[in-house]
């Protein structure tokens, strides 16, 4: 785990110095078919991570992930064209965070000034996350996988950061409501439409879709992974 804090920093600081780079895992222009367990969890366990495949509701794998060993996410595979939740070509890395009523103002803040994830909250204020959505439609490096990881890794502890210290609002927005509707909508088109009609193009956008729906269900499950946040602000 110390290996994957010292390349997240690494990371950090060398995005867009490609001479700077380590390569954090073996072989990293090799490249992984999918985003199936069995694909991304050998790399995972080269950058020191502790993980194991776990199963959300109806059956969809996915992975709990310590990073660093103050951290936690999940990496959850979409877009899977295979049957039962296999050759998954979309993942969606989350880290969810719970613990108290958080500020909204915080959330959006956040998302304007990182374009590279998005940050999220539950209806009732009580949840907030933010996640990162890839794409593998014909592959991916096993060193992009690992660059993603470690990037997002290094922003989720600057917005655990930032909402630890965050004073409450009671704005929400319904934003992730929207993208469940919609989710349920297409699903439904396509059933009408049939398998023909799928490309790989809808099914990112019905995957990203569904990831609001995935996230608001994980984080409702109390065997899911999530971190509590402390508001330092509140005490004083």
């Amino acid at each position: 785990m110390k290996k994957l804090m010292a390349a997240a920093a690494i990371a950090a600081l060398s995005i867009g110095a490609a001479s700077a780079q380590e390569e954090y895992v073996s072989n990293p222009r090799g490249v992984i078919p999918n985003f199936d367990v069995a694909s991304v969890g050998p790399i995972l366990t080269e950058l020191g991570a502790v993980w194991q495949q776990r199963q959300g509701a109806g059956g969809q794998p996915y992975i709990a992930l310590s990073a660093g060993g103050d951290l936690s996410m999940m990496m959850i595979p979409t877009a899977c064209k295979g049957e039962n939740f296999t050759n998954c070509v979309g993942m969606n890395t989350v880290a969810a965070f719970s613990g108290h009523s958080f500020n909204h103002q915080t959330v959006s803040a956040f998302n304007q000034r990182y374009w590279f994830s998005t940050a999220g909250m539950s209806e009732d204020g009580s949840g907030a996350y933010i996640s990162r959505y890839e794409i593998a439609d014909y592959g991916i490096a096993r060193g992009n996988v690992a660059s993603s990881v470690l990037n997002l890794y290094e922003l989720a502890k600057i917005f655990q950061q930032e909402l630890t210290t965050a004073a409450n609002t009671v704005s929400l927005e319904g934003y992730a409501e929207d993208l469940a509707a919609r989710h349920l909508n297409a699903t439904g088109l396509t059933a009408l439409a049939g398998p023909g009609a799928t490309t790989a193009a809808t099914r990112h956008q019905a995957a990203m879709e569904e990831s609001a729906s995935l996230i608001r269900t994980l984080m409702s499950d109390k065997a899911a992974p999530s971190n509590k946040i402390e508001n330092i602000g509140a005490k004083r």
